[in-house]
């Protein structure tokens, strides 16, 4: 049999990849509240839920959908190989192997279980409290692309384990939300914010350190509205195998910095939760979220190596 030419299999790959898109615009995760054991739910009444769930405690069909919604707005980004995805047959993100418990915040449609908005955060694997700057510490995804390990290069005053540091990772829209007016954007942010802190203020042991990677005019510049101190260092060469599903979204993407972003404690977290709620309480919700940023007073700082 003659073997497919480049052109052929790069329309087959093309179609591969609009029907695992059209699969995932059609997803429903409608019911997902009442088939998972939610960490946080929160049901407005114009119809928008916003609920986090740990991994260990979803359903698969729920995950798949999840990790779907993932992949699908990654090749929308070309943040994902689609390649990769042809060849391996893949309709939604693997299961890494290269992190521990998982937490999904989602913001959803309620009356057709779209996710509008999302997030999610990593643990570490290792099952020992290891200090993160042990050389026996697993990496978290972001250290192993950038080749360092993040607390060599930013000192902390205690010891810290590797418990108490997550990975944020993931923040995503649905396409559609780009259409919607400023203000809807902002109180869908601003609930996602509310539970995503709500969550973290309830863990044990409480998170001490949030650690990731992006665009620092993205990424880095949104967490630093919640978030004081913020730590991006400058310098790295991230790089994954072609192989990987993600290698292009160090390619495509401008300078990606990975970063430490120190989460308030005690009173201080409590007190973050607090203005979120007032933000959402303001009858203009830039009001409301103009103050919050003001109140949080975030700083980038940055250390080359």
């Amino acid at each position: 049999m003659t073997p497919p030419t480049a052109t052929a299999l790069d329309a087959r790959r093309a179609r591969y990849v609009e029907h695992v898109l059209a699969l995932h615009d059609r997803m429903s995760l409608a019911g997902l509240a009442e088939h998972a054991d939610p960490l946080y739910l929160a049901r407005r009444s114009d119809g928008l839920t916003v609920l986090a769930l740990p991994q260990s405690r979803l359903p698969e069909r729920y995950r798949l959908a999840i990790y779907g919604f993932r992949l699908a707005q990654y090749l929308r980004s070309r943040f994902a190989s689609d390649r990769v995805v042809f060849d391996r047959g893949l309709f939604a993100e693997p299961l890494g192997a290269g992190h521990g418990e998982e937490i999904h915040f989602l913001a959803m449609e309620e009356s057709t279980g779209a996710i509008l908005r999302y997030v999610s955060v990593v643990a570490t694997t290792d099952s020992a409290a290891l200090p993160v700057t042990h050389p026996d510490r697993t990496p978290f995804p972001c250290e192993v692309a950038h080749g360092i390990n993040l607390f060599d290069h930013v000192p902390q005053d205690e010891t810290v384990t590797g418990h108490e540091v997550w990975e944020i990772k993931r923040l995503m829209q649905r396409p559609s939300q780009r259409d919607t007016s400023p203000a809807q954007r902002l109180r869908l942010s601003l609930e996602l914010m509310l539970g995503f802190y709500t969550v973290l203020a309830a863990l044990s042991p409480r998170p001490k350190f949030l650690v990731g990677d992006g665009e620092e005019g993205l990424a880095v510049r949104r967490l630093a509205r919640s978030l004081r101190d913020i730590t991006v260092i400058e310098g790295t060469c991230p790089s994954l195998s072609e192989d990987d599903l993600l290698f292009p979204a160090y390619v495509e993407r401008a300078v990606v910095k990975p970063f430490v972003a120190n989460v308030p404690r005690g009173e201080e977290l409590d007190q973050l939760v607090r203005w979120l709620e007032q933000a959402l309480e303001a009858n203009n919700p830039l009001a409301g979220f103009q103050q919050l940023v003001g109140r949080v007073g975030g700083e980038i700082r940055r250390v080359r190596i």
